[in-house]
């Protein structure tokens, strides 16, 4: 990216300029300005960083190498004043304030989505004052608590983290279908946890900004139209942990980074009826969820698959097996498999890292793939802990081991959105997870397609 900008651009009326409204309190869009207008100059590293690891942001601009500009007007921004916050105030439960806050912000949202000519993404802005009126009705001025401190607060549990991840999941749900968004706040690098540094921090933003507008940050060398990667898994669709419904997903990317979100059935999947912990679709199910998933990348993508490759955490049943084997009727070359870390650990004799890449095999079909490690390129390793590999403890079809492995390794570099080398996990899978808690947020209300609004 810093040597020769952006891959390309997959709408060509959008060429050269990323169009950002943002929507949050007047102090909170002040900051969101003042952020876009840091990242359109070069942030250089700080000496004590490991500047191959984390290099110096270029700025994004109309210049090289971004060559793309931010480009933002005041008809899109959307402030919230105090007099917008009285309901919310006068609520004293915790998840009813989440929930209209929601609601508050996503409204505009989707007003700023009505505009005859609206932007590309929005960025929901949040800051102290409006933490505040979250956590309990009063701006505290003299104290700067965080958001994680106010929800602590008023839980009384250990548990801010996955608190705060549901008021944005929740967030993401109400926002869906209309336009893209992503969530800052104050002017700390978007993603929940820890703290980065100026340039890394600009790099996550304008990678977000750039992904969901639709510009192309790279592509995989001798990437593939017809090849088709699944991600396959559950979540339980009621909050309410003692459920037993259950409802499948599968997030369908391709070697362009073109990413689909599919929804499957709802089934019942009691663990100590069916005596076993991980669900299982029966032969209908997996069949449906499948085909469709495979209609959906022939026409978000204008071809047919020829190779499949689909990614599961859990062993497949027999039944599942025969549903999604059934729907692969037409696709030349496919492969089921099962991708996970069993706390297997590998050291190459002496003083030698783990090498990234490395693969082992068990046999023609299985084995074990390291898909973090150490990098020669970058002479480092963007872990802090020791390497563990990847196992494809199941892999049924025509799909060889060293092929799986070397998909594998390709998909850990398409998360279009983290400034990381790459991911342990190939995207299929890396971010079912957060998928799947939108979804969960989402309710029976319609899902998009486009995955760049579940992230």
């Amino acid at each position: 990216m810093a040597a020769y900008g952006p891959y390309g651009v997959i709408r060509a009326e959008d060429a050269g300029q990323v169009r950002v409204g943002i929507v949050g309190t007047p102090e909170a869009i002040d900051n969101a300005l003042k952020l876009l207008e840091e990242i359109s100059s070069p942030i250089d590293q700080d000496t004590a960083v490991d500047c191959v690891l984390h290099p110096s942001f270029p700025g994004m601009n109309s210049q090289a190498p971004f060559r793309v500009h931010i480009v933002t007007q005041n008809q899109w921004h959307r402030p919230l004043h105090k007099r917008d916050f009285r309901s919310i105030m006068q609520c004293g439960d915790f998840n009813t304030r989440r929930w209209l806050l929601q609601e508050l912000v996503g409204a505009e949202v989707r007003a700023i989505n009505e505009l005859e000519h609206p932007p590309q993404v929005v960025l929901c802005a949040f800051s102290d004052s409006f933490v505040s009126l979250l956590g309990n009705g009063v701006v505290n001025q003299d104290a700067k608590r965080t958001l994680k401190d106010e929800i602590l607060s008023e839980s009384g549990e250990g548990t801010s983290d996955s608190l705060l991840h549901d008021f944005c999941d929740g967030l993401k749900a109400e926002c869906m279908g209309s336009l893209a968004t992503e969530i800052i706040w104050e002017q700390k690098e978007p993603e929940i946890g820890g703290t980065q540094d100026r340039a890394t921090r600009s790099w996550t933003l304008s990678l977000a900004l750039l992904n969901k507008a639709g510009l192309a940050h790279w592509r995989l060398a001798d990437a593939s139209g017809d090849s088709c990667f699944i991600g396959i898994s559950y979540y339980r669709e009621s909050q309410d942990p003692s459920s037993h419904i259950l409802r499948c997903f599968a997030h369908v990317v391709t070697e362009f980074g073109d990413g689909f979100v599919i929804q499957g059935d709802a089934f019942e999947w009691d663990p100590r009826k069916e005596g076993e912990k991980e669900p299982h679709l029966n032969e209908v199910q997996a069949e449906k969820l499948l085909s469709r998933s495979l209609r959906v990348f022939e026409k978000g993508t204008g071809i047919s698959p020829r190779k499949a490759a689909i990614h599961k955490s859990t062993p497949y049943s027999d039944a599942e097996r025969k549903g999604f084997e059934n729907a692969l009727g037409n696709v030349a070359r496919y492969g089921l498999m099962t991708i996970t870390q069993r706390g297997i650990f590998c050291v190459r004799p002496g003083r030698n890292p783990t090498l990234r890449g490395t693969a082992i095999p068990f046999d023609e079909k299985m084995g074990l793939v390291f898909t973090s490690g150490y990098v020669p390129f970058l002479r480092g390793y963007h872990g802090t802990k020791i390497p563990q590999p990847l196992e494809i403890m199941e892999n049924w079809g025509s799909t060889s081991f060293q092929q799986a492995g070397q998909d594998l390794i390709r998909l850990t570099k398409l998360d279009l959105g983290s400034p990381r080398f790459c991911t342990e996990f190939p995207i299929s899978l890396s971010r079912c997870p957060q998928i799947a808690n939108v979804l969960q947020a989402l309710g029976r209300r319609e899902a998009a397609v486009e995955d760049r609004y579940y992230f």
